[in-house]
């Protein structure tokens, strides 16, 4: 492959060129043996052209510059945009749920008289609340195995078809018991996009578009989040059960468009190469990519990554992720994810309509802000892509999470204000902290989360890695939206913003994990990863560390060992 440019690197060193003088010699133990890597070489017919092949996939991984990843990978850009379409879904259900209960009609339909106006009891709120995430833990663990036995755009089209039948059960309701029905069915594919769509992206795109493409995921969820609001504030003063019934039908379209689009879409080449469909994969390599990519070189090295990892961890079962250097990496996956909860998404996203009316504000008022949380939430997340290109990972998101901490820690405070009653400049202060903390989360650990969540597990695991993380975030969030109704309740907790004060007290040994526990993940392709997670490279070296592993050091004793890659 080559590029226009005056400037030629070579493959070794575009494996060491990417952290600058600031690079720190390598720690650690030696991550494979010599026996391991002639062992699979000799299964993989690894001669000297297939091991140049993997060399040279890994120099164009570390030499492509975002602007050419774009021009080379515009296939997969368009794939990457269709799967993304599932985490609508996953933002549209859970948003359209917590704020049912602040629609005037739902509340008539399915609540009670108290004290001049009708409320949906606190057990009910958690009820409907309770349905998606409970549903949602359950299809995410499922999910790993038909994402492993059929891949993963025929799992993602299996999801699209239950979400399309949990739709016209959620439509056609009539009673409090049929909706938590239908909300506990959605769930169980939502929980299936979860996990489907961050594996298959993290597998389709280039090292330098990895973190650009699946902060996106995040996008399209505040997306599904943002046109939510924007259908019920349209819809909020109908006077009838059409008020609530539209935005349910509105879901329809994204699992039709998922449905037809997974018959044209390419499966992932990491999922066929490890079935031993290496054609195939090359095939899959060729629709993602352009013609300016040699695709056998990149299958080349998928191959070899994936042949290491199996011969490491042959007839690997669920439970492997909870032993050797993929515990850490399971724990890693699933604290950023779950930290997403810890940092208050159930209070601030999930009910933020619902709290501005309890702060005052007029339904009108209470939707129009509402949409305007998610609006700046959307703008968040797009500015979020100049900073992860630019700065990772680990710093972005320990300085939003203290961001975070400090906007909940004022909107608690201004909740205790004497004149907060009477005043009401301080309830719109406050409720203008709430689009300022939608705003540092977006832009932020909203993105970075499944940036983390699909580097941090090994091509061997990742299905069950990130079923499990996410998995564990559904189990954090079922805990939230179980508490927060009681909470912020006017029958019940009475809390409002007060509410900050608790999340502010988790935030702060979540800030301190993140310090301790969170590595940096950019600029290192999945061999790499492997690599330094084996060789137990300390949270805080990963950015710098250097390693010259068998496989490359086998590449500089061939012939031709120095080819020359045009950037």
């Amino acid at each position: 492959m080559s590029f226009e440019g005056p400037r030629q690197v070579t493959a070794h060193d575009a494996t060491t060129a990417q952290d600058g003088p600031e690079s720190v010699p390598a720690v650690g133990k030696e991550h494979k043996s010599p026996d391991l890597v002639q062992q699979v070489l000799s299964r993989t017919q690894g001669d000297v052209v297939n091991l140049q092949q993997a060399r040279d996939a890994t120099a164009i991984e570390h030499t492509l510059s975002i602007k050419q990843a774009l021009r080379v990978y515009a296939p997969a850009i368009i794939w990457v945009m269709l799967f993304s379409m599932g985490n609508v879904m996953v933002g549209f259900d859970p948003q359209l749920t917590g704020t049912l209960i602040a629609i005037p009609q739902f509340q008539r339909q399915y609540g009670h008289l108290f004290e001049g106006a009708y409320v949906v009891k606190a057990q009910w709120q958690s009820a409907f609340n309770l349905g998606a995430p409970l549903g949602a833990i359950i299809g995410s663990y499922f999910i790993g195995w038909p994402l492993d036995r059929w891949g993963r755009r025929w799992a993602l089209g299996a999801c699209s078809v239950g979400s399309i039948i949990a739709v016209a059960i959620q439509t056609s309701g009539q009673s409090k018991v049929q909706l938590l029905l239908a909300e506990l069915l959605n769930g169980l594919f939502i929980g299936g996009y979860s996990v489907v769509v961050p594996t298959y992206i993290s597998e389709i795109t280039p090292v330098v578009l990895r973190g650009v493409a699946t902060a996106s995921i995040n996008i399209f969820q505040v997306a599904g989040q943002l046109v939510c609001s924007g259908i019920l504030a349209g819809t909020e003063n109908r006077p009838d059960r059409w008020s609530y019934d539209i935005p349910f039908a509105c879901q329809w379209f994204f699992p039709l468009v998922i449905f037809v689009g997974v018959f044209f879409a390419p499966e992932s080449p990491w999922w066929l190469a490890r079935q031993g469909k290496n054609e195939a994969a090359r095939k899959a390599l060729d629709r993602i990519t352009t013609k300016e990519i040699d695709t056998k070189t990149l299958l080349a090295n998928i191959i070899l990554t994936t042949e290491l990892e199996e011969a490491q961890m042959l007839g690997a079962r669920f439970v492997d992720i909870f032993k050797g250097s993929d515990l850490r990496r399971t724990i890693i996956a699933s604290m950023a994810f779950c930290i997403q909860v810890f940092s208050g998404t159930a209070f601030v996203i999930g009910y933020c309509v619902y709290f501005f009316e309890l702060a005052g504000l007029g339904t009108s008022s209470a939707f129009g802000l509402g949409c305007g949380v998610l609006g700046v939430g959307f703008v968040g997340n797009c500015l979020s892509w100049i900073l992860i290109a630019k700065y990772g990972r680990r710093h972005i998101y320990l300085f939003g999470l203290l961001a975070l901490s400090v906007a909940l820690l004022l909107i608690a405070v201004l909740d205790v204000v004497p004149s907060y009653g009477s005043n009401s400049s301080i309830r719109w202060v406050q409720s203008s902290m709430m689009l300022l903390w939608n705003f540092v989360y977006d832009l932020t650990i909203g993105p970075v989360a499944y940036i983390i969540l699909c580097e941090s597990s090994s091509a061997r695991m990742r299905g069950y890695t990130i079923g499990f993380a996410t998995a564990m975030q559904f189990v954090a969030n079922l805990v939230a939206v179980i508490g927060v109704p009681y909470a912020i309740n006017p029958e019940v907790g009475n809390l409002r913003g007060k509410l900050g004060f608790v999340y502010f007290g988790v935030c702060i040994p979540c800030i301190a994990w993140v310090w301790f526990g969170l590595p940096e993940f950019k600029g290192r392709t999945f061999e790499e990863l492997d690599a330094m997670f084996e060789a137990r490279v300390p949270t805080r070296q990963f950015s710098k560390y250097v390693f010259e592993d068998e496989v490359h050091n086998l590449g500089h004793d061939v012939p031709g060992g120095e080819k020359k890659i045009e950037e």
